[in-house]
């Protein structure tokens, strides 16, 4: 082949349109450059948007292919550069990646900060912080329930889907599922439900805060300790609806409530340890039969 992309203006164009003859398009296959040409042309056919000028831009693959026969040095120390920047980049998402801890149906487990805190997460939640450097930045994301045992110091802060949590050194219990229930149970929280919000909520010992879509409601409470950490769920004149779901976190079963009502206030407890007597202590009190579906944990409630 007398003429070849280097030597003919015209040939990418006529290559491209499918014009080389067959003597020039197989001389052609058989060269190194033609690799990067046919990447070059194939992923322009993919792309969206105003019309690429893929000649020039294949001219432009051979220009840099000329240079890199003219200065070898140079294009070995751009790769070394290419790769340090990937190793760099990579490194740098390593460090930044965060650590999650999940706890299943009826399942419970205990952690320890880097700082000494300690977190004590319920059941069917989650808890994550970031890898390293976490004691620049106490950071931890809750979905679910947890209580924390924070060891004084710099600011530490718990974020929830409804806002966010800071303390210096204290005992407190948070609950993100539905609804926020913040409890203080030793020291001092405050409690904002977002970065701009106009009104900040301290909370000290036998303080709460709720909150929904629409409300925050401040209020008192007198136990130690969350009752869920000694294996017991506790209500006050709280609707079945919430009963139901709380036993769904504990135990591996749904509930058929199609023929109840769940708007009902339910006042008692439940054990975390026995599913029947958990049952039984729930729905007899309140006039509910139920039967456990032979197919499935599918618990179907009648009155």
């Amino acid at each position: 082949m007398d003429k070849n992309y280097n030597t003919d203006e015209t040939f990418l164009a006529r290559w491209i349109s499918g014009e080389l003859s067959e003597a020039e398009r197989v001389a052609f296959e058989k060269t190194e450059a033609y690799k990067q040409f046919d990447i070059i042309n194939k992923e322009s056919q993919l792309l969206a948007g105003p019309d690429i000028d893929t000649e020039a831009a294949l001219k432009l693959v051979t220009l840099k292919l000329q240079e890199q026969q003219k200065k070898p040095k140079i294009i070995r120390l751009w790769y070394a550069v290419a790769a340090s920047i990937v190793i760099l980049i990579s490194l740098g998402t390593f460090l930044n990646s965060s650590k999650t801890h999940i706890t299943g149906i009826g399942e419970k487990t205990h952690i320890t900060l880097s700082d000494g805190s300690k977190v004590h997460l319920n059941a069917n939640s989650s808890v994550s912080y970031k890898r390293f450097f976490w004691l620049g930045n106490k950071e931890v994301n809750l979905r679910g329930e947890a209580y924390f045992s924070v060891e004084k110091g710099d600011g530490f802060t718990v974020n929830t889907s409804k806002g966010h949590i800071s303390v210096l050194g204290t005992q407190f219990n948070i609950k993100d599922r539905n609804e926020l229930e913040v409890k203080c149970y030793e020291g001092k929280v405050s409690f904002i439900k977002s970065a701009n919000a106009s009104k900040t909520y301290i909370l000290t010992s036998g303080m709460q805060v709720n909150v929904n879509d629409e409300h925050i409601y401040e209020g008192h409470f007198n136990h130690e300790t969350p009752n869920w950490k000694d294996g017991i769920s506790k209500f006050v004149n709280q609707p079945l609806s919430k009963v139901l779901e709380e036993l769904t976190y504990i135990y591996p079963i749904t509930f058929k409530t199609n023929s109840i009502n769940t708007d009902r206030l339910f006042s008692g407890s439940f054990t975390h340890n026995n599913l029947n007597t958990a049952l039984q202590t729930t729905l007899v009190p309140m006039g509910i039969t139920y039967k456990k579906s032979p197919t499935s944990n599918v618990i179907i409630l009648s009155e």
